[in-house]
């Protein structure tokens, strides 16, 4: 090859050449990163931007559609009028070749407008639309967010005891949303999880999908229809592994049908075949019903007292007497109370807003990154001890219902809660007395002390869900924008209450905003002394 041949090779492939480097990720090419890690469903804020670059993507395909119409237009013209002169020619070939001039258009078009026509077709279309897709690739939610986003709806499903075809539908506890799963939606919470190791669960959604799918056959696009064969695969699978034969071979025989001359699968019919009928194992089933009972959040009562009632608490601090607090009591043991009307609506907007830009995920003492998840599935913002106006009120507002002080206390922390956002079963307190907390510094520990106490503010309504429960005390409050609970995590003499145990349960419809305040033993030594148990009693606040 001449060299003057090689450089004409490397000007045709200069187009492809062009499109290869725009489909490389130069962020990832240059400092070894993928896609950042945003945890998106773990608050419900962090995920409003989601949908503006949705709307990005979406403007970009209309554009990259625009610019492919206009080449086509294009095409379309020029082959109307070369059609013409070629359907000229064919009607009587000689004449029309008499004629040198045709005869010479002829070759020349052949020789040279074919090969402008080659190059054309072969030139990239919507070149910006293409760099603007590989651009944002970084800012699409990971793996980890979609793990997060299946959880949640599983966590939803479980825990209140809702059918999968009400969940599918936009029907909650009875109440019917403009919402609804498409089939891929379905299907991705079915490989989830069977990802999960949970297969009596994959199996009901899975089935679903089956339900589904002729219905949306007709909505989706090729490139984005869910098969039926993979789904039959997956069910045959898990049917055969929990020696489930019967429904492994019925499947196998629906699959077979789409598929006749699939060999493993053959083989797979001649295995099952060849063995006796077991039934459906439902270990699995035992073990989630377990699960979802620890919450109790389906299921929740308070318990009556004649004690219980409903007062101004003008009595904790003297500025009371002139501004009286809306108290109602929870219970008693634990004693627990809720406080109405403590923020007022433009104080609420101003917390969250502070705190909407600046969300990280929500952290648990002693906890390992997989169990944290798990855990805890919210997004929280520390705000600085500033001494702002907003910063005293609040403060002053926590001294009148606490009657402590909160010179030793931590800073207030606003968190939002995501899909199916909720908290495990926890204590407040780190045990302290007992010698037996971990993760907390000793110094930590001699300066500020234990929490005594924890005053939770509810900053937005939850219109099903979120609630929070005491479930050994059997409790639950409600989330009210405004109001606020508070209760002590330590007996008088130190010791931590076990029955102040309590959970966030998830969020099935709604934005759950929280405010929560820890306060410190240390900085109560005359406000709320220690004091031993009598002799012979056990410990009690």
């Amino acid at each position: 090859m001449t060299f003057m041949a090689a450089i004409n090779q490397i000007w045709k492939c200069l187009p492809g050449l062009l499109l290869v480097l725009l489909s490389v990720n130069f962020s990832t090419l240059a400092f070894g990163k993928g896609p950042v890690e945003m945890s998106h469903s773990l608050s419900l804020v962090t995920m409003v931007p989601l949908l503006e670059l949705e709307k990005k993507l979406i403007d970009n395909l209309e554009n990259y559609t625009e610019s492919v119409e206009q080449k086509l237009l294009y095409i379309r013209s020029q082959v109307a009028v070369m059609r013409a002169e070629n359907e000229k020619g064919r009607l009587d070939p000689t004449s029309y070749l008499f004629n040198p001039l045709n005869g010479f258009s002829l070759i020349r078009r052949l020789n040279q407008d074919w090969i402008g026509w080659r190059q054309y077709m072969e030139k990239p279309v919507a070149v910006s639309q293409i760099r603007n897709m590989h651009r944002w690739m970084d800012e699409l939610p990971t793996e980890t967010d979609l793990w997060d986003a299946c959880t949640g709806i599983v966590r939803i499903q479980s825990t209140y005891k809702l059918e999968i075809q009400d969940l599918t539908s936009g029907r909650f506890n009875g109440r019917q949303y403009n919402a609804s799963m498409g089939l891929a939606d379905i299907f991705a919470i079915g490989q989830h999880l069977v990802e999960e190791q949970k297969p009596l669960e994959a199996v009901q959604w899975l089935q679903e999908v089956l339900t589904h799918h002729q219905e949306d056959l007709v909505s989706l696009p090729a490139h984005l229809t869910v098969r039926e064969v993979e789904v039959l695969k997956i069910l045959a699978e898990i049917h055969l592994k929990k020696k489930n034969y019967e429904k492994a071979l019925l499947l196998t025989d629906k699959f077979l049908h789409i598929k006749p001359h699939d060999a493993a699968l053959l083989r797979t019919k001649n295995l099952i075949e060849s063995q006796p009928n077991r039934g459906f194992e439902d270990n699995e089933q035992r073990k989630d019903s377990k699960e979802g009972l620890k919450f109790k959040c389906d299921k929740i009562k308070d318990k009556p007292s004649r004690l219980l009632h409903c007062s101004y608490n003008s009595n904790t601090t003297p500025f009371l007497r002139l501004a009286p607090l809306k108290m109602e009591q929870i219970g008693l043991s634990p004693y627990l109370v809720l406080y109405h009307e403590v923020l007022y609506p433009r104080e609420l907007e101003i917390l969250k807003s502070k705190a909407a830009g600046n969300m990280k995920i929500a952290k648990i003492h002693n906890r390992n990154p997989q169990q944290k998840r798990k855990g805890r599935t919210a997004k929280a913002f520390w705000i600085k001890e500033e001494n702002t106006e907003l910063n005293k009120r609040i403060s002053r507002r926590i001294q009148d219902m606490t009657g402590l002080d909160l010179a030793e206390s931590e800073k207030l922390q606003v968190i939002n809660y995501g899909l199916g956002g909720h908290y495990h079963q926890h204590l407040d307190h780190f045990n302290i007395a007992s010698g037996k907390s971990k993760g907390i510094p000793l110094r930590q520990k001699l300066a500020l002390g234990d929490r005594i106490a924890t005053v939770l503010f509810y900053l937005t309504d939850v219109e099903q869900g979120g609630a929070t429960v005491f479930g050994h005390a059997g409790y639950a409050v409600y989330p009210r924008a405004g109001t606020a609970i508070f209760w002590y995590n330590l007996h008088r003499d130190g010791s931590g209450d076990p029955l102040t145990r309590h959970a966030a349960c998830p969020v099935i419809v709604g934005s759950k905003w929280v405010m929560t305040k820890w306060i410190r033993e240390r900085g109560q030594i005359f406000t709320r002394p220690c004091l031993p148990p009598p002799a012979g009693s056990p410990s009690k606040s």
